[in-house]
């Protein structure tokens, strides 16, 4: 949900004002952005529980390929070629495998290693996240 909640912010800043179309309408609307502050909250704190589902199980993986790919699409629409989308999906769906792997590697690694508390770990995660995802919409 950062994903969505960063283009969302980037929309509603005029980064996609170009864009026409109720996808685009909708993404900027005050009703979306805050729906989407509750979702991507809820997701922050959700995946702290012990009982949250790995990121590479099935669901979650292949929930965060499509949404990685439709935000692609969506990026690559600013381009006048439409094979651009296509290639965003792509590059989307990648970056999403990627981030989940190297999120789930870097959380096994951290638990086996240090004295570093699960959830303290997946907060400092959070924020790199944030954090590259921000400097990455500003671009």
């Amino acid at each position: 949900m950062l994903g969505v909640r960063l283009l969302a912010a980037s929309a509603r800043r005029g980064a996609f004002d170009g864009q026409r179309g109720s996808f685009w309408r909708t993404l900027r609307s005050p009703g979306a952005q805050r729906a989407l502050n509750v979702l991507a909250g809820g997701e922050l704190l959700m995946d702290k529980l012990p009982s949250a589902p790995s990121r590479l199980a099935r669901g979650p993986l292949g929930a965060r390929l499509l949404i990685g790919a439709l935000l692609g699409a969506a990026v690559g629409t600013q381009s006048p070629e439409r094979k651009m989308r296509f290639a965003g999906a792509v590059v989307g769906a990648t970056a999403a495998a990627i981030g989940a792997l190297v999120g789930n590697r870097a959380r096994v690694w951290l638990d086996r290693r240090t004295r570093i508390p699960a959830p303290v770990a997946a907060a400092v995660e959070d924020a790199i996240a944030f954090g590259l995802g921000a400097l990455a919409a500003r671009r």
